[in-house]
């Protein structure tokens, strides 16, 4: 009888024996899996109803040949367990019992226990150094990384240290966008610095799927024998991690292209630079520049005759100005590019790149932004009569509890409203005769929270001649309107127009061809003189080009093409103003569709 022969007829007759005595009645079986890793076992079993667990019992033995030792379980994870109690290159056996309280037994089989051997120690020290150049922040961080969430966010920091010609200040917060699903930007603009966007080109502008694909198939592949065991997964597990990573980040790389893209085209719409806020603090006041192309044209603050030269050599830059001006211009060659008034009150504007504003009382560096946070109530319309002093407004919003509202110019409350819950968007208006004023305010939307008025957004009021301008669409960007909708949508593409205005002053048609996929045709019948404006907007009524900008026409028939070429597709708007005497402004839009 040979020697394997004689071990399976011992290992028959004596496991009933050497496991744990007698199997109860009611006895169920269940599987118990062991997989060797790094100086460790891994042990994951089947878990039956938590809740009528009474106890549950691992055992281990070396040889199967000796009794089986109890383990002591660490009782927070209940269906798997790392054992390191084991010597290298020592084939471990193993069983496990789990006790209910109604007295069934779960129990791993008596006659195939789980079995596996702990990786070798010189190997696992190969595995690191044969892959510490290449994954530098993943190797050295082993002992800190403790789930899969800390192992894709390092191996993902490696990458971006490989790929990336410069390093991310807010690589954490890139990390989180590509990681986490329910993590979303409508702009990259709002949490990276300019400078960052630089670098992210080289994820999103030249993403290339195949490339990060491989670094990732890669990586769990020589990765797994040292991380895998530490995170508790089984080589399926680590499997579906793997696949679950690809998926998120490749998907997320998508979107974040159409957003990477938009940002650009958004930033290459501006002038090369911004006012991006005001400071005040108790003796000074000061402007920050951000400068977005770099230029060596002279660049100059204006208040009137006063003036005072700007030194880039920082981006973005600080300049002091007078604290008794009244407004600031900043100008770029002799050229105006962006006028605003100071604020009186110790504290910070920020004016974000769609002009939109927004004031704390703390006094620190401005954050650059695209726009301001989303709120359940914003500014929505302004308009102002300089004749009798009229100032009306609207606010806009939806919200599923009641609030507490406030409009004031500077720190002097105008009016406030407590808003009922509601399902769509409501519109709150109002109007006030102005008494005393300058010739610039101030206009803070504020919410009563934790018993003060918290603002929630500002806008500049420029007091010296009428004027109009709402969001469009309703809580998107600032626009000068020609039209009044007060306690409506702003809708710049209805046709309807208020009752001072006169019909028939011309005939705008609809472009040729629509849809487009590179020009099309824009052409109008002017019927009488008249001073005309015409440009392109996109669908939040921002302006892209502008064709004419209130210039007199006699009457007659116009044409113009437009070119959709470096633009992403999507919906467009065409727009005609035209006056004639002393009647309102004429307006008309159409929806132009542009497809690559």
């Amino acid at each position: 009888m040979s020697k394997n022969f004689t071990f399976l007829m011992a290992l028959g007759i004596l496991s009933p024996l050497l496991l744990c005595a007698a199997v109860k009645e009611k006895s169920v079986s269940i599987n118990l899996e062991a997989y060797g890793g790094a100086e460790s076992i891994l042990l994951i079993w089947d878990l039956p109803n938590e809740d009528n667990i009474a106890s549950i019992q691992l055992f281990r033995s070396s040889d199967l040949m000796s009794s089986y030792e109890i383990i002591d379980l660490d009782e927070t994870i209940r269906d798997r367990y790392l054992d390191r109690n084991v010597q290298t290159g020592e084939l471990l056996f193993y069983r496990i019992e789990i006790q209910m309280f109604d007295g069934t037994v779960y129990s791993s089989p008596f006659k195939t226990p789980a079995l596996a051997r702990p990786l070798d120690m010189l190997e696992k020290e190969r595995i690191i150094e044969s892959n510490v150049n290449e994954y530098p922040e993943t190797i050295f961080s082993i002992d800190e990384i403790v789930n899969i969430h800390s192992f894709n966010s390092t191996l993902l920091h490696d990458y971006f240290v490989k790929q990336f010609p410069l390093e991310i200040e807010n690589i954490q917060i890139l990390q989180m966008y590509l990681l986490m699903e329910e993590v979303d930007f409508s702009s990259f603009i709002n949490v990276f610095s300019l400078e960052d966007l630089k670098v992210l080109k080289f994820l999103f502008d030249d993403f290339d799927k195949e490339v990060i694909e491989n670094y990732i198939d890669d990586s769990f592949q020589k990765l797994e024998p040292i991380f895998r065991q530490n995170l508790l997964l089984s080589p399926a597990e680590w499997n579906r991690e793997k696949l679950d990573l690809l998926r998120v980040i490749t998907t997320k790389l998508k979107a974040g292209k159409d957003i990477y893209y938009e940002d650009q085209v958004f930033l290459e719409s501006l002038p090369e630079m911004r006012i991006a806020g005001l400071i005040r603090g108790e003796d000074t006041l000061k402007v920050q520049i951000i400068q977005l192309v770099e230029t060596a044209s002279p660049v100059q603050l204006k208040n009137g005759d006063e003036s005072v030269e700007v030194n880039l050599f920082e981006n973005p830059v600080i300049t002091i100005i007078p604290n008794t001006w009244e407004y600031v211009e900043l100008w770029l060659n002799n050229k105006l590019i962006q006028s605003v008034p100071v604020i009186y009150e110790k504290g910070t504007m920020t004016i974000s790149l769609d002009n939109q504003f927004i004031f704390d009382d703390e006094s620190r560096t401005v954050q650059i932004i695209r726009s301001i946070p989303d709120h359940e109530y914003e500014l929505n319309e302004i308009g102002f009569k300089s004749f009798n002093n009229k100032l009306s407004i609207e606010i806009s919003g939806q919200s599923e509890g009641f609030n507490e509202l406030g409009v004031f110019i500077d720190d002097s409350l105008l009016f406030e409203w407590e808003t009922s819950p509601t399902f769509n968007l409501s519109y709150l208006d109002s109007s006030s005769i102005l008494t005393e004023n300058r010739d610039f305010n101030w206009l803070h939307l504020c919410q009563y929270e934790n018993d003060k008025w918290e603002i929630i957004e500002s806008r500049p009021l420029k007091l010296d001649s009428s004027y109009h301008e709402g969001k469009v669409p309703d809580m998107g960007s600032w626009s000068e309107l020609s039209f009044v909708t007060f306690g409506e949508a702003n809708d710049i593409t209805k046709s309807t127009q208020v009752t001072q205005m006169i019909p028939e002053i011309f005939a705008l048609y609809q472009n040729y061809p629509n849809p487009f996929n590179s020009s099309t045709k824009i052409t109008f019948d002017l019927l009488e003189e008249s001073v005309v404006s015409l440009f392109v907007t996109d669908a939040r009524g921002r302006k892209l080009d502008i064709f004419l900008d209130e210039v007199f026409l006699e009457n007659g028939t116009y044409s113009f093409n437009w070119s959709g070429e470096f633009r992403s597709s999507g919906v467009y708007f065409i727009t005609v103003e035209a006056q004639s005497a002393e009647y309102l402004p004429v307006v008309m839009s159409r929806k132009m569709i542009y497809l690559k």
